[in-house]
């Protein structure tokens, strides 16, 4: 191999095995149901039916730390009336992300970033354990805004 053509592989394989530098969460959830309906592109309660890592990092050339979380949409306060819905989020509240389990339920704000749809701990996700209040002041403020 000439020279030339291994500085093109170095560079390619120094592109394609970057990872993202590790930083702490810096961020303000919203402040409560109404302030989290506002802020959010979709608002939804969901079951997770599957979690995946990117292709990249499933075979092991990135470790970007971001999964694809799928979820089974049971109840829905905005965003499209869909069946399903996937997002993309780190598992880590250290990385803005929220620890997702599959098979379990979530009251689940979801914010449009321009590569993707995405949730975490800063868009005021929670165990549907921790959402009953929160998820019955949705239900009052949705029909408030129906009249």
């Amino acid at each position: 191999m000439n020279f030339a053509a291994t500085m093109i592989v170095c560079a390619t394989l120094a592109f394609v095995l970057r990872t993202e530098p590790a930083q702490a969460c810096s961020c303000a959830a919203p402040a409560g149901p109404a302030d989290g309906l506002n802020r959010s592109t979709a608002v939804f309660r969901g079951r997770v039916s599957e979690i995946s890592r990117p292709f990249w990092d499933r075979l092991g050339l990135t470790n970007s730390g971001s999964y694809r979380v799928t979820f089974e949409v049971v109840k829905r306060w905005k965003g499209a009336p869909v069946t399903t819905i996937e997002l993309a989020t780190r598992l880590t509240g250290e990385a803005c992300g929220f620890p997702f389990e599959e098979r379990k339920e979530y009251l689940v704000y979801v914010v449009a970033k321009p590569e993707d749809l995405q949730t975490g701990i800063c868009t005021g996700t929670k165990n549907i354990s921790d959402a009953a209040l929160e998820m019955k002041q949705l239900d009052e403020i949705v029909a408030a805004l129906k009249k």
